[in-house]
């Protein structure tokens, strides 16, 4: 195979100058200038095909050197970390979710209780609301197998902006000397602020043995023999504001009474009525 050599005047042109650091040195550029006098053709075929030998090889001006091109490693940013945490661990997402929910749940229960235990400790401090006042209006003994004793009370709500509402299953009590003559239930009752009005409680008598003093009392027709006795009700009451009911107080009442008999016409010579809130 023929072996082609640049012209010497070539060389010497190239050889002025060293490579750069990029290994395209001035000579590089020097090859871009045209002698005429060196066939150009001659090199059309390709370097693969040339046979060198290494001393040939280091003789040549030209040397072309390819740096590939500089690497940029990217940090992902600390978002990539999460999501990926995300979806490694759905159910511990799902568990600290709930978690969540519940605790601010929880929160919003108990800032609401604060709330309403304010409000209702506020408006009991302006209101205020007061028990019922109750005294006997009027009473009538049945005598029968089972005495029976009607009691006309009057009922007053002293409260003007607080209505009070009964239930019926407050009880009621006649005694004699702490002994227990008759049981009965009062009424169911509402009433606004302010309002009073009569009520009529029925107490039966019990199975025991009337006392002699109460005996003689109702069937004595001669003579009227007064007799002190004492009517104890137990009663719950709800306190009301508007449409809120903010209240229920149990309510204890005492009333020490006098009456000049228990046969017909009997007349309340004194009593003492007193409403204890519980």
């Amino acid at each position: 195979m023929e072996e082609r050599v640049p012209p010497s005047s070539a060389a010497g042109d190239l050889t002025d100058e060293p490579p750069n650091r990029h290994g395209h040195g001035h000579g590089r550029r020097n090859v871009s200038s045209y002698d005429d006098s060196f066939d150009y053709s001659s090199i059309s075929r390709p370097v693969g095909s040339l046979d060198l030998t290494p001393e040939e090889d280091y003789d040549s001006n030209t040397y072309v050197v390819q740096v590939p091109k500089d690497q940029i490693y990217r940090v992902p940013p600390p978002e990539n970390a999460r999501i990926v945490e995300k979806y490694r661990n759905p159910m511990n997402k799902r568990r600290n979710s709930c978690c969540t929910r519940v605790c601010w749940i929880i929160l919003v229960l108990f800032v609401i209780g604060i709330s309403i235990g304010i409000t209702l400790v506020i408006l009991h401090k302006v209101y205020s609301p007061k028990g019922a006042i109750l005294f006997i209006a009027d009473v009538h003994v049945k005598n029968q197998s089972r005495p029976r004793y009607e009691f006309t009370m009057k009922v007053k709500n002293p409260n003007e902006n607080v209505a009070i509402s009964y239930e019926n299953d407050g009880d009621a009590f006649l005694l004699f000397k702490k002994k227990k003559l008759a049981t009965g239930k009062f009424p169911q009752l509402e009433q606004e602020g302010g309002d009073s009005r009569n009520v009529r409680i029925t107490l039966t008598g019990s199975n025991t043995v009337v006392p002699d003093e109460v005996s003689k009392s109702m069937h004595d027709k001669k003579t009227e023999r007064a007799v002190s006795l004492q009517l104890e009700m137990n009663l719950k009451g709800e306190m009301n504001i508007g449409f809120l009911n903010l209240w229920s107080k149990d309510m204890h009442v005492v009333c020490d009474f006098k009456v000049s008999t228990l046969r017909t016409g009997t007349k309340v010579l004194s009593q003492k009525c007193d409403t204890q809130i519980k």
